[in-house]
């Protein structure tokens, strides 16, 4: 068999980055100022949406430390404390990861129904932990409950976007 060369490696490495890199982006959209008053509390929770897609179509791309490391750079970018989102994201990808043979080859319908009770518990997680460690102490839940909502909503967007991109760009990896 050949040796791929530099420029075929390069490809390669680029398509297995590509969980990472949209990963990225999608937490960084996230955290774009807009001009909305009141709309920043209430974003949907867009790296999650990510961690839960990768999970569950390419976990091979998106393991714990990746999790772990988006969970930590969200926390150090959104000025939460450190280790809610880490510790979000990784339960997120350990309940993924146990129920694999339920997501097998499961219409979108199903992933979106599953991701509605991840989704949920994800959000309980991170409100609980800030109330335990931030000095304001518990935010009303309402902020929280509309951003479990939006996400709920956007998800299949969002999915759908991660699943064309897959398919698009990453080919046979």
């Amino acid at each position: 068999m050949m040796q791929p060369t530099l420029l075929q490696s390069f490809d390669l490495s680029a398509r297995k980055a590509l969980p990472a890199a949209l990963t990225l982006m999608l937490m960084l959209f996230a955290l774009t100022p807009t001009n909305v008053p009141g709309l920043s509390p209430v974003m949907p929770m867009f790296a999650l949406m990510s961690v839960y897609f990768w999970a569950i179509y390419r976990p091979d791309l998106m393991g714990y430390g990746a999790a772990f490391s988006f969970g930590l750079l969200e926390d150090l970018l959104t000025a939460t404390p450190i280790g809610s989102s880490a510790l979000v994201f990784l339960l997120t990808q350990w309940v993924v990861l146990r129920q694999q043979k339920f997501f097998n080859a499961k219409p979108f319908v199903v992933t979106w129904f599953a991701f509605i009770f991840v989704a949920a518990g994800a959000a309980f997680i991170r409100w609980v932990a800030v109330g335990l460690v931030a000095d304001s102490g518990f935010t009303p839940i309402a902020p929280m409950f509309a951003s479990y909502l939006i996400t709920v909503a956007v998800y299949p967007l969002v999915g759908w976007l991660l699943a064309k991109a897959q398919v698009k760009l990453m080919g046979q990896v």
